[in-house]
């Protein structure tokens, strides 16, 4: 079968969306342990940097891309009427994302810190309501599917998340899943690998992917995960890019583009 979805048709993803805060550089131990009704010279301490704040989330962003690309997209992602959710579901509705869950009452967020050199130092997150994944199981007007597992996903979803990818198991249509870091050393490898034979393409990054096959060069994990089902495996690498490899393509790496 072809593991590319046809052009103008519509891509459903299932997976989180929210804000993204980061702040750079903070001074170190900035938070105190004593509670105050007042600001002091203890604790109100100079950013040097403005807080950045983004489209967050692995189906919110990859939506986003999409739809910017002229793709066709239903993004189910649990978006609340919260003043994040707002900003979230305007980025998200300008882009031409079809958001397509019922409005929650709040909605994924995350506060991050980096240090001088953008290495993250340490993340704050509110997961928001829990992600309906049979609702994108019922869009029948869907080729192409995306499950990106949020980073704290519940182990407990794992048969839902199962039952969805089963339910495009049809010649036309392609099933991808972003597998995440939230079910590392919580779910078994054969669970990973029962994914894996429903799933057309994985992707993951190459710490996440090498976990499950139990190897650390990048060319015999992507041959690994390959030959557990899947037809293609993608694997990202941050600011060096991706690498790929496809049951008919040899190993390959993309650069990564600004």
């Amino acid at each position: 079968m072809s593991t590319e979805c046809p052009k103008g048709k519509i891509v459903a993803i299932a997976g989180s969306a929210g804000l993204d805060v980061t702040l750079r550089n903070p001074p170190r131990h900035w938070i105190g342990e004593v509670g105050r009704d007042v600001y002091t010279q203890q604790t109100l301490l100079p950013l040097a940097l403005p807080a950045e704040m983004g489209l967050g989330g692995n189906g919110g962003s990859a939506a986003y891309v999409l739809a910017k690309l002229g793709g066709r997209v239903h993004l189910n992602a649990p978006i609340g009427i919260d003043p994040i959710g707002r900003l979230v579901r305007e980025w998200l509705t300008e882009a031409g994302v079809k958001c397509v869950a019922p409005v929650g009452q709040s909605t994924m967020h995350a506060i991050t810190a980096v240090d001088a050199q953008g290495k993250r130092l340490g993340t704050l997150q509110h997961v928001g309501p829990p992600i309906d994944w049979d609702l994108s199981a019922q869009d029948q007007e869907a080729a192409c599917l995306l499950v990106s597992l949020p980073g704290q996903v519940s182990v407990e979803v794992m048969p839902q998340v199962l039952k969805l990818l089963k339910s495009f198991e049809q010649p036309s249509r392609v099933r991808v899943l972003d597998i995440g870091a939230g079910w590392t050393g919580k779910l078994s490898c054969k669970q990973v690998l029962e994914l894996w034979a429903h799933t057309e393409v994985v992707v993951g990054t190459l710490e996440e992917l090498k976990t499950w096959v139990a190897s650390q060069t990048i060319q015999l994990v992507a041959q690994r995960v390959l030959a557990a089902g899947p037809q293609i495996v993608v694997m990202k690498m941050g600011s060096e890019g991706v690498a790929y490899q496809s049951r008919s393509d040899s190993f390959a790496l993309q650069a990564a583009l600004k």
